[in-house]
């Protein structure tokens, strides 16, 4: 049976969380299904287009600046037309009206809306979610606040949580170097990765505020914290301003994160403002770490508090320090609460649920 064919669309070159879950999406579905083909449309010397092409999945050349970009549209008429398209999957909101005006051309296209972020959009945006056969969040808190805010109907929107990379995580890690490099050995390393756009960043702030004030109880404390950006320079002179400059190390953005999780104790995501899900979580907890992260957007859906991790409100120092105490105090604790975060990865997150989850999606918009 000849399998029907799902362009993934996106038109930029950064290197993302909403591009590695693009890709994740089109290998699952190349691995798994037995009924969808996955295409990939990005443009050339991206990320997205150089990785598909080495999983071998098949992947256009494709770019749109604006919404109707004249040359963007032309193209993906092109590329619809010579691949017999049944299903557009749109991952980027930028593009999110240039596929729905494939239906003009293709009235029997399906066009697939994916929301990634909690964000709100201008006015008009509304008509996306109307004209769209489905759109899909990575949470419900995304959900909810789009039929609230975008008067999205409640019909046409569903969660599809993120798929988890199990194999990729199942490797043997070798993080010796990571040990050596920033002198971690017998230490008791708490860390956390993200963007740091700012002082506060993803809460990188009050973990190192955290930090200063642990070190007095447990001298051997580490911070260890891994990513890049505009606010990183102002996060460091804060750790020297606190005394903690010595014990809290920047790593700068890493591309292999699960190295730098596999040396960690305590992994921490202390995000203050939008949080569409949270997925660094769940790399954490498929390693044993317990987690310790802020009750905001669809983070609260990435863990089980008080099994899993624990969940704390945004910018509170007094609950990481105790929950950080409980965890060094109660190893067992802390153990049970990785081998927890461990199996509800592996039975809510996988890849066969996530292709399982979408293709009843995808069956139920081609039969409606």
């Amino acid at each position: 049976m000849e399998k029907i064919k799902v362009l993934h669309l996106f038109s930029s070159d950064t290197i993302g969380g909403a591009e590695k879950q693009t890709l994740l999406t089109a290998i699952s579905f190349k691995e798994l299904s037995q009924k969808f083909e996955p295409i990939v449309a990005a443009p050339k010397k991206s990320f997205l287009y150089e990785e598909s092409e080495k999983k071998e999945i098949k992947v256009k050349n494709f770019t749109c600046r604006g919404t109707f970009t004249p040359t963007g549209v032309i193209k993906l008429i092109k590329i619809i037309k010579d691949e017999k398209i049944k299903i557009l999957h749109v991952h980027q909101g930028k593009l999110y009206w240039t596929a729905l005006l494939m239906k003009l051309f293709f009235p029997d296209i399906k066009v697939v809306l994916h929301r990634r972020q909690d964000t709100r959009h201008k006015w008009y945006a509304k008509w996306h979610y109307k004209l769209a056969d489905i759109t899909l969040t990575v949470s419900k808190v995304v959900k909810d606040n789009l039929i609230k805010y975008e008067n999205a109907p409640i019909n046409k929107v569903k969660v599809l949580y993120n798929a988890f990379d199990i194999k990729k995580f199942e490797q043997e890690i070798d993080c010796n170097d990571i040990i050596k490099e920033y002198t971690l050995e017998n230490k008791f390393v708490i860390g956390t990765v993200g963007a740091i756009v700012s002082l506060e960043g993803k809460g990188q702030q009050y973990l190192i505020e955290a930090i200063s004030k642990l070190r007095k109880d447990y001298p051997n404390i580490i911070g260890l914290i891994v990513g890049d950006g505009a606010g990183k320079k102002l996060q460091q002179e804060y750790a020297k301003q606190l005394g903690v400059d010595d014990i809290v190390k920047f790593t700068g953005y890493q591309s292999n994160v699960s190295k730098f999780l596999k040396v960690m104790n305590i992994f921490c995501l202390l995000s203050c403002g939008s949080e569409g899900f949270g997925n660094v979580n769940l790399e954490a907890e498929f390693l044993k770490i317990p987690v310790i992260t802020t009750n905001i957007g669809g983070i609260p859906e990435t863990i089980i508090d008080g099994i899993t991790g624990f969940l704390i409100e945004p910018r509170n120092v007094d609950m990481i320090i105790s929950n950080v105490k409980k965890l060094i105090e109660d190893k067992e604790y802390a153990k049970n609460m990785g081998v927890a975060g461990n199996k509800f990865v592996k039975e809510t997150f996988s890849k066969q649920k996530f292709v399982e989850n979408l293709t009843n999606i995808y069956e139920s918009i081609l039969n409606a």
